[in-house]
Parts: C-alpha cells; structure tokens; sequence
C-alpha cells in the first residue's frame, strides 16, 4: 500500500524533483502529479510507460489519491504563508495553473509550454519575495526556463507518441517529430540567447556566461545525440537535463 502511494506521488522518481527543485520546490511536483494522474487515469490506462500508475491499475483509489493531494497542498501553503502577500497571491495563482495542466494536452500540440509556465514559476516567486519585484532581467530567466522545460518534456514526451496518437493525446512531441534535432536545437539556441541576455541586463560575472554556454552546449549535445525513436534513450536524455540544470545554477551563484 505504501508503495501505491510513493509511486502516485513520483517520490520513487527523483529526476522530476531535481529538474523541479533547481528553480522551485519538491511538495508541489508531488501534488502536481497526483493531480495529473487524477485527470489523466483513464488514458494512462492505455499508454505503456503509465498503465501501472497507481489510479490507472485501480492499486488506489481516487479518495486515497485526494487525501494525498490535500495533504500536500496544506503543507505547501502552510510553506507559502511565511513570505510576503504579494508572493502568496502569485503562488496561489501558480497552483491555479497547476490544476489546469492536465487539459492542456487535450487543447494543443504545446501543453509543455504550459507545464514551463508552471513548472518555473519558483523563479518569479523567489524574485518577488526577496527584491519586492520581478526586474525584466527576471522574466528573461524566467522564459529561457520555460523554453528548457518544452526542450526536455518534449523529448521524454518521446517515449509516448505511439500511444499518444492512438489515443488522440497532444504533445508537442507529435508536433516537432519530423525533425526533433533541428527543431529542439532552434529552442536551445534560443534559450541560450534569452540566458546570456539576462545575464548582460544583471550585469554578471564572465562566469556566468561562461557556465551559460557551457549549459547550452551540453543541452545541443544532448538533442543531437538522442535516438528519438527510442524511448530508453529518450529517457536518458531526458535524465541527463539535471546536468544542464546545474550548470545554469553555477553561473546563478557565479554571477
């Protein structure tokens, strides 16, 4: 039983809580999954990879799964609730969005955007709690993480795109699958400008440019060797982003 719901709560998969925690926080990438596999039971009932989630075998049911949901979102709250006002109004709207994710497949190619948007948000927050303000230079970090986020989601997005096409689920997977390596590349360029363009707004160290492009570099490396039609090889790729996420978070600190 206690493994029913270790597995709900994605605890047993830490690269989700690391790619999370570089730029947010672990109780809320539970939560987030939970709700996910509340939403999504019935199609992951059909997906290879997700058919033994807890709520899509019927191991849980949803009542227990709710429970845990409540249960993590009190103790994210009673969390939010040490900052300022205006950081609660903004985090309350991010668990707003958090709710809304699992729609978003069903509406567009793009729902990794949308996971992006969500996903950084830890980054406005932590401006706005310790400056008072989101400087530009903030939300230019801010959108070269949600591009990172469509990057890698799109290629562990990989694993799925037989069965999310049977099944008739959106992913930008499907959308970029005629030339991921060209495509994923372009973004990865572009995140790379939106990071070297933040650091020259915040006036950083050489430092962090120089650990910036190192970032970029391995994340091209990374996109020009993943076998796409792999779904093992999509998910080591996928893995590996931890890397890309500690080199930016060097520069961060270095800068």
């Amino acid at each position: 039983m206690i493994q029913n719901y270790i597995n709900l709560t994605r605890i047993n998969r830490p690269i989700g809580i690391y790619l999370l925690a570089l730029p947010c926080s672990i109780i809320m990438r539970s939560a987030g999954c939970v709700i996910n596999d509340i939403f999504d039971r019935k199609f992951d009932q059909k997906v290879a990879r997700t058919k033994n989630r807890p709520l899509a075998s019927g191991d849980l049911k949803i009542t227990q799964a709710l429970i845990v949901l409540f249960a993590l979102l009190f103790f994210g709250f009673l969390i939010l609730l040490q900052f300022h006002f205006r950081t609660i109004i903004l985090g309350v709207f991010s668990l707003i969005l958090v709710a809304l994710y699992p729609f978003m497949k069903r509406l567009t190619f793009y729902p990794q955007i949308f996971l992006g948007i969500i996903f950084n948000c830890g980054i406005l927050l932590a401006s706005l709690e310790i400056k008072g303000e989101i400087a530009f230079a903030t939300i230019m970090l801010y959108v070269a993480a949600i591009v990172w986020t469509l990057i890698y989601d799109t290629i562990y997005a990989f694993q799925d795109i037989e069965d999310d096409m049977k099944i008739g689920v959106k992913s930008s997977a499907i959308a970029l699958a005629k030339n991921p390596q060209h495509n994923l590349s372009i973004l990865a360029i572009f995140m790379g400008f939106l990071l070297v363009f933040a650091g020259f707004l915040q006036k950083s160290t050489i430092f962090y440019h120089l650990f910036a492009i190192l970032a970029i570099i391995y994340l091209l490396f990374l996109i020009q060797k993943c076998n796409y039609k792999n779904p093992q090889d999509c998910l080591r790729k996928f893995k590996a982003n931890v890397f890309v996420g500690i080199l930016i978070l060097i520069a961060t600190i270095l800068g």
